[in-house]
């Protein structure tokens, strides 16, 4: 499943955690989830509206604030689109239907995964897919100001040396990707590129570069790790704004290991930083997809299954620290089964949507839980 908010939108497509919809659509960020284990051929997504809500005031306001985009993969992606209000009310198109936004180009072969990341014009969405015996598929998905059917745009292909699972990031003015994969059977590598636009003979020209040398780590692994948390060794990521070198913005990974590493975007050249964990216990969970940095609360935030996870920031003699992650809500789906995304809409406003292939009708249907 990939996932993208939507924000404000007067006319043009706009970047926003807080904002109106007013008929037309704009977007902020994403992330991702794989459902690479489903098979059906036109799976649509069902959900329950105007239905068990608690506690909302008669006096508060119904209008939608935010639209949502959010996708599923089945062998192709398939986004669908919904409201929600400040009142935190979901809505989206009759017969409790999640609404149809777009369906993207089949690429040669299988998606297994896809990550999607907002392009700093808040204009579109990068998109990389992961394509069965086949190096990432990148593409940009052009978000119309008005009711217009979505553009996809090929980006330039990443360079072979980005093996494994490579995630789209957005941060600091720029899209950059990601890859961390095995180097040996005690080491790993870490790799970043980022988009570059250039202008040639009046029109605009991208390309892929790569930034800062590749990042070798010697380390133990444990045999089991894949099985708990799953094959790819890059989890997740997340962003910290003003966490850098003089205010800069760090990229921060998180691997299958349970380590996590910091990239700082204005000083490329210094590499990777391992990141200090509070405890020599085994408690730290991989972040999965796009972690939620809360600047309020100096936190990041993840859904792990039917788990919202917070993880607390600090410093230990200038160096990033990060707390063990303590669990502080457990959504009513079967924890075995969930697959599920989390994003931050603002105002101290999170959602979450859950997908559980545990219920008894999932084969007909996927059941979304908002």
């Amino acid at each position: 499943m990939a996932a993208a908010e939507e924000g404000k939108a007067e006319g043009k497509m706009a970047a926003a955690e807080e904002g109106k919809a007013e008929g037309k659509m704009g977007a902020a960020e994403a992330m991702e989830v794989d459902l690479s284990s489903l098979s059906r051929s036109n799976p649509f997504v069902e959900v329950k509206f105007g239905n068990d809500f608690v506690d909302i005031p008669s006096n508060a306001d119904e209008s939608p604030a935010w639209l949502l985009l959010v996708g599923v993969i089945s062998g192709a992606l398939r986004f669908h689109r919904f409201r929600v209000a400040r009142s935190g009310r979901i809505s989206g198109q009759s017969e409790d239907r999640l609404e149809i936004f777009h369906d993207l180009m089949k690429p040669q072969g299988c998606s297994s995964s896809a990550s999607a990341a907002l392009v700093p014009d808040g204009r579109s969405l990068c998109l990389l897919q992961r394509v069965e015996k086949a190096q990432t598929d990148a593409l940009q998905l052009q978000l119309p100001a008005e009711e217009e059917p979505p553009a996809e745009v090929p980006l330039p292909p990443l360079d072979p040396s980005m093996r494994g699972r490579c995630m789209p990031i957005s941060a600091d003015g720029h899209i950059w990707a990601v890859s961390a994969t095995y180097s040996s059977g005690t080491s790993f590598r870490l790799l970043v590129q980022r988009l570059v636009i250039e202008e040639e003979e009046g029109a605009a020209a991208q390309r892929w570069e790569q930034v800062g040398p590749p990042f070798d780590q010697h380390c133990k692994f444990e045999p089991s790790l894949p099985t708990i948390w799953g094959l790819d060794f890059l989890q997740g990521y997340a962003v910290l704004p003003g966490h850098g070198r003089e205010g800069g913005t760090l990229i921060l990974l998180s691997l299958q290991n349970g380590l996590f590493f910091t990239f700082n975007c204005s000083s490329p050249d210094l590499g990777w930083t391992k990141v200090v964990q509070t405890s020599e216990d085994k408690d730290y969970v991989p972040i999965l997809g796009r972690g939620l940095y809360v600047q309020e609360t100096n936190a990041i935030y993840m859904l792990r299954k039917n788990v919202i996870y917070e993880y607390k920031l600090g410093y230990e003699e200038r160096s990033l620290k990060i707390g063990t992650p303590m669990e502080i809500i457990f959504p009513c789906v079967t924890r075995s089964r969930a697959h599920g995304f989390l994003t931050h809409l603002g105002s101290g406003v999170m959602c979450s949507v859950l997908m559980s292939t545990a219920l008894p009708c999932w084969q007909d249907h996927l059941h979304a839980i908002i």
